[in-house]
């Protein structure tokens, strides 16, 4: 049985054994002095697999680009490796979405890895999972909507030399044109780097 759950304290618990599995697996982006699950400017979900806390994602009003007000981030996703093929992410998108909606941000966004070329691939509406239970997500309206940032790549801090891919939806529906003040690396590019 798979559920997605908004995080509330009860989940502590479960959070904090998944962190030490995720520390494990060699992701540090949910130690304790990067996020505050209890203090956060936005909300998490989890996907639990048959009672157990298989996956995280985050939305994050984001002070990255500088526009909190107008712009939500998708981020700190993971996955334990036991549960990589259960399309988690693209489980929890929908009550991502339908929450920045209601919470009336202009734009929904995340960022991959200008080298990860099987995710990127995804997104850019390329190439789709082989995996017969992934059809759903493919289709759905929310996947149609995924727009490819062509203008700009996505640049975490000044000093860092890694860049990243942005995708986003345009939340609503006003032909939103989303000029973030900083992380942004004005680029042109075709998803090609």
């Amino acid at each position: 049985m798979i559920e997605v759950k908004e995080y509330n304290s009860t989940m502590s618990n479960d959070l904090l054994h998944f962190r030490r599995q995720v520390l494990a697996e060699g992701n540090n982006s949910l130690i304790s002095d990067k996020f505050n699950p209890d203090n956060l400017d936005g909300k998490i979900w989890c996907v639990y697999i048959n009672d157990i806390l298989a996956s995280i994602s985050v939305a994050e009003s984001s002070h990255y680009t500088g526009d909190p007000d107008a712009a939500v981030r998708i981020c700190r996703y993971h996955i334990l490796k036991k549960y990589r093929h259960s399309h988690c992410g693209f489980r929890m998108l929908p009550y991502q979405i339908e929450w920045a909606k209601n919470q009336q941000y202009k734009v929904l966004y995340w960022t991959h890895d200008v080298k990860n070329r099987a995710l990127n691939a995804l997104y850019q509406h390329k190439k789709r999972m082989t995996d017969p239970e992934a059809k759903q997500f493919f289709e759905a309206e929310w996947y149609k909507q995924v727009q490819f940032d062509k203008r700009w790549l996505f640049k975490v801090a000044a000093t860092s030399d890694f860049l990243q891919y942005v995708y986003y939806i345009d939340l609503q529906n006003e032909n939103f044109i989303w000029v973030p003040a900083k992380s942004a690396t004005w680029q042109e590019h075709n998803g090609d780097l």
